[in-house]
């Protein structure tokens, strides 16, 4: 992975210099139709105030998920095809800043996931203030950073609520996410933060099967596999060096790819598992894009998403890797 201080100068430079830098891989006209029929199914969705809807009411993480999937094509606040989309929506996302540095809707109907939501919003605000510099932006990202850092678990976890708590790897994976990504964008983040979660995950292997568990090794299986997909993800991500740690688990990725038909948690799983062979790259990549590409399409639907607006943004994002315009993405 690049080192920090070059990943800086990266950001300040005009992200479409290095969109579809990696020519190897490219993204072919089916690809690209799905993608602009999911975005444009997303767009017709959108609220009058910015948000999306989700099953629970307004969300910021679903929200921020439907911002990045309009990202992932170049669409920046006012720039591009849905600029203005983008820019109600991040509107939006900074207006359920709190003072505590927590962003959540404060009258969605179900809280019980709240850091989940408000990782994913940390993600999104990274990636928009590396690439826009907008002061508004950098103010609620620094204290959304500041909350995760805040409540870290004892054994380097977090949970659902915004206390100290050690949870699945699910929230523990994109809580480490938004902070890799803050940290690539200039925000100061503690390296024994990211190195104390990734020994957990790390002992969530079962090394039996090559999978990260839920909880722990013994749920390492085929209910969780989104799961795997997220810890073998989160190892790239982090730079890990070990094999056992990294390769087993993200060629594991393919093969469940292939012999999973449970569709249960599969946009989750498309979504992590891209951007991990992403990071691998080569021949690897184009093994997983090769089963991972028309399973998802075959999932489309008619309109043109992929039906919650979750799974249509992870769908989209899943698809979208080659264009290279989010830069945590880039290996």
């Amino acid at each position: 992975m690049l080192k920090s201080t070059f990943i800086l100068i990266l950001l300040l430079v005009p992200v479409a210099l290095y969109a579809n830098e990696d020519t190897s891989v490219t993204i072919s006209p089916e690809v690209e139709r799905a993608i602009e029929r999911g975005l444009a199914a997303l767009a017709e969705q959108q609220k009058v105030d910015g948000s999306w809807e989700g099953g629970h009411g307004k969300n910021v993480g679903e929200t921020s998920l439907c911002i990045m999937a309009f990202m992932s094509t170049g669409n920046l606040p006012g720039e591009g095809a849905y600029g203005e989309t983008v820019a109600k929506a991040l509107n939006w996302v900074i207006k359920q800043a709190k003072p505590s540095g927590l962003i959540e809707y404060d009258k969605q109907t179900r809280r019980a996931a709240a850091m989940y939501g408000h990782a994913l919003a940390t993600l999104m605000l990274s990636e928009v203030w590396g690439q826009t510099r907008r002061q508004d932006v950098g103010k609620v990202l620094r204290n959304a950073v500041q909350l995760i850092l805040q409540v870290q678990g004892p054994a380097g976890g977090w949970g659902y609520q915004p206390i100290p708590k050690d949870g699945d790897t699910s929230v523990c994976v994109m809580q480490m996410f938004a902070l890799k990504s803050a940290s690539e964008a200039g925000i100061r983040v503690p390296g024994a933060v990211i190195t104390k979660a990734l020994d957990l995950v790390k002992e969530r292997l079962n090394e039996t099967n090559n999978m990260f568990g839920y909880h722990h090794t013994g749920d390492a299986h085929l209910g969780h596999w989104g799961s795997s997909a997220a810890g073998t993800c989160i190892m790239q991500i982090c730079d890990e060096k070990d094999p056992k740690y990294v390769r087993e688990p993200r060629l594991k990725l393919t093969e469940l790819m292939k012999t999973n038909k449970s569709n249960k948690f599969l946009f989750y799983f498309a979504y992590y598992g891209s951007v991990a062979c992403y990071y691998a790259g080569g021949e690897e990549y184009k093994a997983w894009k090769q089963v991972m590409e028309p399973r998802i399409l075959k999932e489309q639907k008619k309109e043109g998403s992929w039906g919650d607006h979750y799974k249509t943004a992870f769908a989209v994002l899943a698809l979208a890797l080659p264009y290279r315009y989010i830069p945590i993405y880039q290996h």
